[in-house]
């Protein structure tokens, strides 16, 4: 019988060790592949931390094996998007990783490499693209779509026919009312309620939501 893929997961931080935990609750463990350990560029990202996976090395020194598969846990959107094209171009193949709470509705769309915490939620008809992770109770609605590389953080609300572009940063707990459109690299502070069209690389908060420098 053929070994199973090895997980390898992009940073060893906080969201890289809960992703481990994530990885070994979701349905594709032990079916899809297993859980081999971290990259991080900091040698001493786990010291002191309890895992149930080493660290493997530099992600900048790792030349991906065939019997590899990656997930990145940085959240910082225009990190993520690098590292996980770096080892793209050296032959990575990047895997979805969907905790096994988390709730996938009729036509959804999952790109390469996206990630869906516990009690996500994603409705109907959406399209996640390459990269994107939807972190611990949030949800995306009905015909909404998310880029490249954004990150979703807790308790979010993306509702109806909500349009975000790539690389875009969600803080905890934002709110967004039906069709607004969020321009590439925006960035929402934690609590922000956005009643309106955000342009690329804003930086928005409060309630409503208002751009600050």
């Amino acid at each position: 019988m053929k070994a199973l893929p090895q997980l390898i997961i992009l940073g060893a931080g906080g969201f890289g060790r809960e992703m481990a935990a994530w990885a070994r609750q979701s349905e594709q463990f032990g079916r899809e592949w297993t859980l081999k350990g971290f990259l991080d560029d900091n040698e001493a990202a786990l010291a002191g931390k309890a895992t149930p996976a080493p660290w493997l090395g530099r992600i900048q020194d790792h030349q991906p094996r065939e019997e590899e598969v990656f997930v990145c846990a940085i959240g910082i959107p225009a990190i993520k998007r690098r590292i996980s094209e770096l080892l793209a171009s050296r032959g990575a193949r990047f895997t979805r990783l969907i905790h096994r709470s988390a709730v996938v509705g009729d036509n959804v769309e999952l790109g390469e490499g996206v990630v869906l915490c516990p009690y996500a939620v994603v409705s109907a008809n959406n399209r996640l693209g390459r990269g994107v992770a939807i972190n611990l109770h949030s949800s995306v609605d009905h015909d909404a779509c998310v880029d490249d590389w954004t990150q979703v953080n807790c308790h979010c609300d993306l509702t109806g026919g909500v349009q975000v572009g790539k690389e875009v940063f969600f803080g905890s707990s934002v709110s967004i009312i039906p069709g607004v459109r969020i321009g590439d690299g925006a960035y929402l502070g934690a609590g922000s309620v956005v009643l309106r069209d955000v342009p690329a690389g804003a930086k928005v908060f409060g309630v409503p939501a208002r751009q600050r420098e």
